[in-house]
């Protein structure tokens, strides 16, 4: 409040400083300009009365008369020398000081209006920075911080506001989250012991089992079961995920190593398809974090390759590895994405034109969330040659956490 009455004070005397320059330089101005016209009226009043002095009366009274003297006058001085370029009854200095004055006033009020702008830069510099610390401030939780009343409290408030109403659904997201976690917890928890407890049945069906027909059917349920018991796993840790609650280590660990404990559930599968697999680039290189889930999370990426890799295809894994980030590429030489399924694949229980009927469409899902708590990314595109490739990249700094 004090820096903007100081500014408008600058402005103000600057103002008042000009047209008091502006008032001086007029009457000045009036002032001198009667001095010399009336000294030049008596100069020529002098000489027309010493050349003619019986003739002084009669031209004094047809000049106070002024009828058509303008005319005849200005013909009489050109005849002598004195044309509008030559006018010698004002000395030189006075045209410069009719000019200058005129001129400085404009130059001191130009000078107002420059400090004053300046002046409210710099109060508009402050302000921002003020807002700025205020907004920190209060995302760093310090809610009782209140701005100094001046012209900016509104939008303070306003920000006060707005900050505090979006931390405030920030943490009721987060506990939802939370609780989500702890129910998808308990429901796993409750599903588990039935499921085993089907199992175990199942276990003891196939044993008593009259015909060949009844095992197969045993089979299958087991199957199910099991395929129940990975979803509901799959489940509870997408929903720890999302809620931040599972627990990762940030351990340095061999790239080359973790991507064949990722390819080894899959290995039998490969032969009996006669698949050709391959690892190139990836010794010698460390990625920090988690071994267990990027092992995780690389599994489902190649278990959708295996999957969409016909018989005696090809499936490879290109690693690079650059000062910022280490890109994991893995491709596969089967028939690609359907170009409507690409925004979608990474979508949870989306399933693609190409997915098999037991797929449940979280596999990748979980895969995305896994790489990218750990700095990661990853993306999907069709190969121009045919197949389908997905690229990851692991950044090399700290895991940023939520």
């Amino acid at each position: 409040m004090r820096d903007k009455k100081k500014g408008d004070r600058t402005l103000i005397c600057g103002i008042a400083l000009s047209i008091c320059l502006c008032v001086l330089a007029g009457g000045v101005i009036l002032h001198l300009s009667e001095t010399f016209i009336r000294s030049g009226i008596a100069d020529m009043a002098g000489a027309v009365g010493i050349a003619a002095p019986e003739q002084l009366g009669g031209v004094m009274h047809l000049y106070k008369s002024g009828d058509g003297l303008k005319g005849a006058g200005e013909e009489i001085l050109r005849q002598y020398g004195y044309g509008r370029d030559v006018y010698s009854f004002a000395p030189a200095w006075f045209g410069t000081a009719a000019y200058a004055i005129p001129f400085c006033s404009i130059l001191v009020m130009l000078f107002s209006f420059g400090l004053y702008w300046r002046h409210k830069m710099k109060e508009a510099e402050k302000r921002t920075v003020a807002l700025s610390g205020y907004l920190d401030r209060i995302m760093e939780g310090q809610y009782d911080t209140l701005m100094k009343d001046d012209t900016g409290s509104a939008l303070g408030d306003s920000i006060y506001k707005a900050v505090v109403l979006l931390r405030e659904e920030r943490e009721q997201a987060q506990r939802a989250k939370e609780n989500l976690a702890d129910n998808m917890a308990d429901l796993s928890h409750q599903l588990k012991t039935p499921a085993a407890s089907i199992g175990l049945t199942l276990s003891l069906l196939k044993k008593k089992a009259w015909d060949e027909e009844t095992k197969q059917d045993i089979i299958q349920m087991e199957g199910q079961v099991g395929h129940l018991q990975h979803l509901v796993g799959t489940m509870l840790t997408l929903s720890k995920l999302d809620a931040g609650v599972l627990e990762l280590e940030e351990k340095a660990f061999d790239l080359e190593e973790m991507l064949v404990d990722a390819v080894q559930p899959f290995v039998r599968q490969m032969e009996e398809k006669g698949i050709c697999f391959g690892i190139q680039g990836a010794d010698g290189i460390s990625l920090s974090g988690d071994f267990g889930w990027c092992s995780e999370a690389f599994g489902n990426i190649i278990k959708n390759c295996v999957e969409h890799t016909p018989e005696r295809g090809d499936i490879s894994i290109v690693c690079r590895y650059n000062p910022i980030y280490t890109e994991i590429v893995i491709q596969d030489s089967g028939g690609g994405f359907d170009e409507a399924d690409l925004p979608h694949l990474f979508e949870r229980f989306y399933r693609g034109a190409g997915s098999s009927k037991d797929s449940a469409g979280i596999g990748l899902a979980l895969s995305k969330s896994i790489i990218e708590k750990e700095n990661g990314t990853v993306t999907a595109e069709n190969i121009k040659t045919g197949g389908a490739r997905f690229r990851i990249k692991f950044y090399h700094c700290h895991r940023i956490s939520t």
